[in-house]
């Protein structure tokens, strides 16, 4: 065996000296670097975790001979976490999340499992009652708790363990996704809305020139949607529109434009969603708007879990039907 190999072994040996240290710690010495990083400073982690500051020192002192590893650095103002510190508490964050959930799964019908998902606001119009209904009509639906956010936050919460899986477009500024397990569900599309009765709204087909003559009511700058709009201008070799009103909520926007002259961007299935019910129209484009992607993500330990497994799956079949964020259309499902 190469010197290599044997340290390998070695350190993957269940009964070494640092697996035994490891087996020692307990839940408490993990939150240790999490409020040390939220206070900036071992005594207010210390007053956080409700113990002394030589208690809190003794337990950094044992999680640092426990990893091997210095995990903060000192400052005029305090403490920080080291860089290794800051790599240890990411993965940390993962175990403390699924031990939440755990303990949260299991304080009240234990035997009905919880689902922690998130997904971007527009699927709560078609997809998630889609979703609801498929798995309640099979009397399989699990307890749902449900997070809305923008795709990088939904991201960043599955990767530090506060989610168990997202659904959602994926932006191409997020790297590193080696550890997602990642499965395509459908296709999205972002389409522009205006009020029943503007003068857009019953053109056969609209050129992009014209939309320009008009107020609108955007996304925030940054926003995928507000992108998306802003760059499908330019390659028509026009402006983009400077908005009247920025709100990131597709339904603030909505109803803005359904009593005013002013136009905005949004998910086509929130504007089919509120089409039906007479306030928005979805104006007929000589140019349509590029489709986006929809997505199941979990972490890539996590996606075995009878639970998320059963969650994939009936996302599956939701998204075989034609119009997946379409309500009518889902309900097929349920028959």
């Amino acid at each position: 065996m190469t010197s290599r190999q044997h340290e390998s072994t070695r350190q993957r040996n269940p009964s070494s000296p640092q697996r035994n240290r490891i087996d020692r710690l307990r839940i408490r010495h993990l939150r240790l670097l999490e409020q040390i990083a939220q206070c900036g400073s071992l005594s207010g982690a210390a007053q956080q975790l409700a113990v002394s500051q030589p208690g809190a020192t003794k337990m950094l002192q044992e999680i640092e001979v426990a990893l091997g590893s210095s995990l903060i650095e000192r400052t005029s103002r305090g403490a920080r976490l080291s860089a290794v510190g800051s790599a240890a508490l990411s993965r940390l964050r993962i175990a403390l999340g699924a031990l939440d959930a755990t303990v949260d799964a299991l304080s009240a019908q234990a035997e009905i499992p919880l689902v922690r998902l998130g997904m971007i606001p527009v699927l709560a119009v078609g997809a998630l009652p889609a979703l609801a209904g498929l798995l309640s009509g099979s009397g399989r639906l699990p307890r749902l708790e449900i997070h809305e956010a923008t795709v990088e936050g939904l991201i960043g919460s599955l990767r530090e363990g506060r989610l168990d899986c997202v659904i959602s477009s994926l932006e191409p500024k997020l790297k590193g996704m080696a550890d997602l397990h990642i499965t395509p569900l459908w296709e999205a599309m972002l389409v522009i809305a205006a009020a029943p009765d503007h003068p857009l709204a019953r053109k056969r087909k609209v050129p992009t020139h014209l939309l320009a003559q008009f107020p609108w009511a955007l996304p925030p700058e940054g926003a995928s949607g507000r992108t998306h709009i802003e760059r499908w201008f330019i390659e028509a070799g026009l402006n983009p529109p400077q908005p009247f009103v920025e709100a990131h909520s597709f339904h603030t926007r909505l109803a803005l434009v359904s009593s005013t002259a002013m136009l905005t961007v949004a998910p086509q299935a929130a504007v089919r969603h509120y089409a039906g019910q007479g306030m928005v129209r979805e104006l007929s484009l000589e140019r349509p708007m590029p489709k986006g992607s929809i997505f199941f993500v979990t972490r890539k330990e996590g996606v075995q879990l009878p639970e998320i497994a059963l969650i994939k799956g009936a996302l599956q079949k939701v998204a075989s039907v034609d119009s997946p964020d379409d309500l009518k259309r889902s309900r097929q499902l349920r028959r």
